[in-house]
């Protein structure tokens, strides 16, 4: 078994290990650590912060924990109206038998697989690989866990003899067969992909049919215990954007009229472990060809690695997952690709012809990362539809105030009309709730807001009209180069004419 090694992180507060609490919203910075040690305490207003004691909470509602950040007083109340959200999110874990919630309101997902055998790194752990050891973000419960629960202890303890390459797998010729790649003991709990009389496929899904996960483990006829939707979050949250967020798929296609879908998938990273899972939208979309083109610098070091020293490989080919569903089922189909050109996705991608239509990211952190930048101007410029999940209601916020700003701050810089006309746009940046998202909060030291994996669905740009032509578009990219040529075809008669004079 491949195992993990542990590196702790050092807490602010010396007393924070005996308390539970890693991180204190303001000690670290302005240096009450040592006041109060005896009990921790939590915003009486939002209940959503974390104190080491009572000085720290009164510093920070006057002032933020770090330099530029905003007073709690300036967040009490947005807290506030996040925390309603906390049963929810309960509630919809506590569905699963396999659910394990902790004393924060946390749960451990990395213990989760531990239990199931399923927690490790490397080929060995399927679909399950991860790159290991604790992240920045684990907080109180999961450190609690690792202590506690020896089977976790095993599995965190002991290094990798190589560094960790997300998409590992495809440095191999062939794929696994997809129910071994599961790990689970018990077929009956894997969303398989290949049916038999014993394993019949799904029927045909309706338009809506599939909503939530409830509907999910219904129409896949899995009972609860599997722990599928521990890993089909993401291919399920794809679904989610294109279908209820974006609607961008057509319920009226057909087998003599297939609509044909062409996705960029911006900001891949740990995707590239489960990579064939997203062979569920062929299933969940009927007459539909799907081309789902993954853009990352994961993704793009990938690849690069694989032509200098695995040549031959799955990541060498053009399409490196393809899979059509049953007729039974609607028979969709979909092709897996990944970009190599660049690190990250540019306006360069339509330059060379590459037109999507439609954009996701999962987890996107949308304004945490400067190579966001490219996506969000050129996306509403082309009026390419473009959604995102977030792990919290406060990172959807945050785009739904910032966006505005930051396409209207192009527009000086902006001389084509109908790309200011575009980047001027009233625009709906409504945030909801992700039925897909995957069950159970995750554990942040001092925040108790919810806080989960794919948590929440955002549009970015959405289209209430007809789209910008592709047509216009290649006019704007060789715009230069028509008038240059008109202007030698021009020049050209000039000469003839002044030469036969």
């Amino acid at each position: 078994m491949s195992t993990y090694h542990l590196t702790l992180p050092l807490a602010p507060c010396s007393f924070a290990w005996q308390i539970g609490v890693r991180n204190c919203q303001s000690a670290a910075y302005n240096g009450n650590a040592g006041e109060d040690q005896s009990n921790i305490r939590k915003c009486s207003g939002c209940k959503a912060i974390i104190y080491c004691s009572k000085a720290c909470k009164l510093t920070n509602w006057k002032f933020g924990a770090q330099p530029g950040d905003r007073a709690h007083k300036q967040l009490c109340a947005s807290n506030k109206k996040h925390m309603r959200h906390v049963p929810y999110f309960r509630s919809e874990a506590l569905k699963f038998p396999w659910a394990r919630i902790e004393w924060d309101g946390s749960c451990s997902h990395d213990l989760l697989k531990a239990r199931l055998g399923v927690l490790g790194s490397g080929i060995d752990f399927g679909y399950w690989s991860v790159s290991g050891g604790m992240r920045l973000h684990d907080g109180p419960s999961s450190i609690s866990a690792l202590f506690k629960d020896p089977v976790f202890h095993r599995a965190m303890r002991k290094p990798r003899k190589e560094p960790y390459t997300h998409g590992e797998v495809m440095l191999k010729k062939e794929w696994p067969n997809h129910t071994d790649a599961w790990k689970l003991k018990d077929e009956k709990d894997v969303p398989r992909l290949s049916f038999t009389k014993e394993f019949p496929p799904p029927k045909q899904p309706k338009y809506g049919q599939v909503k939530d996960w409830e509907s999910w483990y219904a129409w896949r006829g899995l009972e609860l215990k599997s722990p599928a939707a521990l890993l089909m979050d993401f291919p399920l949250s794809v679904y989610h954007l294109l279908t209820k967020i974006l609607d961008v798929v057509n319920p009226a296609s057909t087998p003599s009229k297939r609509q044909i879908l062409r996705v960029h998938y911006v900001g891949v990273e740990v995707e590239l472990d489960f990579l064939p899972l997203f062979s569920e939208l062929a299933l969940l979309l009927p007459n539909t060809d799907l081309t789902l083109i993954f853009f990352g610098k994961v993704v793009h070091d990938l690849v690069e690695i694989t032509r200098k020293r695995y040549p031959g490989s799955l990541a060498t080919k053009d399409t490196v997952w393809s899979y059509a569903a049953p007729k039974e089922t609607g028979g969709g189909a979909i092709s897996i690709k990944l970009w190599v050109e660049a690190e990250y996705w540019t306006k360069a991608v339509l330059d060379v012809g590459e037109y999507p239509d439609a954009m996701v990211a999962m987890n996107a952190g949308l304004f945490s990362y400067e190579n966001w930048s490219d996506p969000i101007y050129v996306t509403a410029v082309a009026d390419i539809p473009f959604a995102i999940t977030e792990y919290a209601e406060q990172s959807t916020d945050l785009c739904a105030a910032m966006l505005p700003y930051k396409l209207q701050s192009r527009i000086p810089w902006t001389s084509d009309l109908r790309a200011v006309k575009a980047l001027s746009k009233s625009r709906s940046y409504q945030a909801t709730i992700n039925p897909f998202h995957r069950p159970g909060q995750r554990s942040i030291p001092f925040f108790r807001v919810p806080n989960v994996y794919n948590g929440f669905a955002m549009p970015v740009v959405t289209t209430t009209g007809l789209r910008t032509p592709r047509s216009f578009l290649l006019y704007r990219r060789w715009r230069w180069g028509i008038i240059i040529l008109a202007a030698c075809v021009i020049l050209s008669f000039a000469w003839m004419r002044w030469s036969g004079a």
